[in-house]
């Protein structure tokens, strides 16, 4: 499963907030039909997610906003846009957390 990883640059991001987010130069993913399994290269941590983690994930690495991806993933899948915004955010946030991603502050 893990030679499917992919190695991604580190490219800034803009977010709702105006801070870029940059994907960790240690990140790996292996995205699939059903979700997607993250590796980071450095500490060794798994974390997976279902297919809208996924989506989620393409969609920070073609850079799209938080609102942009919220509007599609609701209208794809009939659920408040919202909801969606928050689990959106949630899930950046523990990417961050888990060291997939970094905000760089005062760009």
């Amino acid at each position: 499963m893990f030679n499917k990883f992919a190695r991604l640059r580190s490219r800034p991001h803009q977010n709702d907030e105006g801070n870029p987010i940059l994907i960790s130069p240690d990140a790996r993913v292996s995205l699939d039909r059903d979700g997607a399994v993250f590796l980071h290269a450095r500490t060794g941590v798994v974390f997976t997610s279902n297919r809208i983690g996924a989506r989620i994930w393409q969609g920070l690495q073609h850079r799209e906003s938080v609102e942009t991806m919220a509007l599609q993933i609701s209208q794809d899948h009939g659920v408040q846009c919202d909801r969606v915004r928050q689990d959106t955010t949630s899930f950046i946030t523990a990417l961050e957390t888990q060291g997939f991603l970094s905000r760089r502050v005062g760009c």
